[in-house]
């Protein structure tokens, strides 16, 4: 009955051995991570605003009395602009 407990002991030690080592490549990647999600999403806000200003403003001046419609519409032409650049990218 001992003999199995000192087989365990290692396996019980490698085991926390490996959590440790997993969670310290976690919290030294994830900094790392958010800060480029960080700095492309600045990127595609820097790319994708102006074009956005400006779809949202004629549609609100075409749109007036309807804001919901004018965003469902502004959502499928800025849905459209990245279908159509990822098409472009891949090529068929």
């Amino acid at each position: 009955m001992l003999g199995g407990r000192t087989r365990e002991i290692p396996m019980i030690l490698i085991e926390l051995f490996f959590g440790l080592m997993l969670a310290a490549m976690v919290l030294l990647v994830l900094p790392f991570l958010l800060l480029m999600a960080g700095i492309a999403g600045v990127v595609l806000l820097w790319v994708l605003a102006p074009a956005a200003l400006v779809a949202l403003l004629i549609f609100w001046l075409v749109f007036p009395g309807m804001h919901g419609l004018a965003l469902l519409l502004l959502v499928l032409v800025i849905g459209l602009i990245l279908v159509e650049q990822r098409s472009r990218r891949r090529p068929v």
